[in-house]
């Protein structure tokens, strides 16, 4: 992050600031208080103490059967290959021919109506294929969710939430993407109330009958 290494740059430059203050006062070319007492310790060399960890699992019955796993410690499948650095990731995959990349442009309100839904910039930049929204899908092939179909792939209408998924561009590399992206324009119409907790959803009885628990929607 730019912010982090900003920081760390001052930092360091601070450091040896006090450092060489403390020499120049040591020898007496500068005053002794040419460094705050309580400042004087950050120009003292940092030793990080020798690391040290452990590993505890469940120690079975010596008569259990070998092929029996139940609390014996195993291996995750992928270790191996991720402590090797041979596992793949998507990262690592060679782009393919025609491949584009897909930015997704992201709700900026916690809970509001869209009133206007507008690519037209985005769509205009060379490298930009498509701009994909609930348009694009049928009311079924929009409604997701693991066991109740309540969620949307792109928001409806409505959103929901901050960084809701509101679309997505497709263009022939990442920063072009991510750029369109942003130029996409979405006017919304703020709805209250905006509803956060748990005790804010059961007093606006926000929440869907058929389940067992409260669900909030804001």
């Amino acid at each position: 992050m730019i912010a982090y290494r900003r920081a760390l740059v001052v930092s360091l430059f601070f450091k040896a600031y006090l450092a060489i203050s403390l020499k120049l006062s040591q020898s007496g070319v500068v005053s002794s208080d040419a460094v705050a007492p309580e400042e004087r310790s950050g120009a003292q060399t940092f030793h990080t103490p020798v690391l040290k960890s452990a590993q505890l699992f469940e120690r079975v019955c010596s008569d259990q059967p070998i092929c029996d796993p139940i609390g014996r410690p195993q291996v995750h499948a992928a270790a191996l290959k991720q402590a090797t650095g041979e596992a793949i990731y998507t990262d690592d995959i060679p782009r393919m021919d025609g491949e584009v990349y897909l930015a997704f442009v992201l709700s900026t309100k916690p809970r509001a109506k869209i009133t206007r839904l507008d690519a037209t910039a985005a769509l205009a930049l060379d490298g930009v294929h498509r701009f994909f929204s609930y348009k694009d899908l049928t009311e079924h092939e929009n409604e997701v969710g693991p066991v109740f179909h309540d969620e949307h792939v792109f928001a409806a209408g409505e959103v929901h939430c901050y960084g809701q998924i509101v679309g997505a561009i497709a263009a022939d590399n990442k920063a072009l993407a991510q750029r369109a992206a942003r130029l996409v324009n979405v006017e919304y119409q703020e709805l209250s109330p905006v509803i956060v907790t748990i005790e804010q959803a059961i007093e606006h009885k926000s929440y869907f009958p058929d389940y067992p628990r409260f669900v909030t929607k804001g």
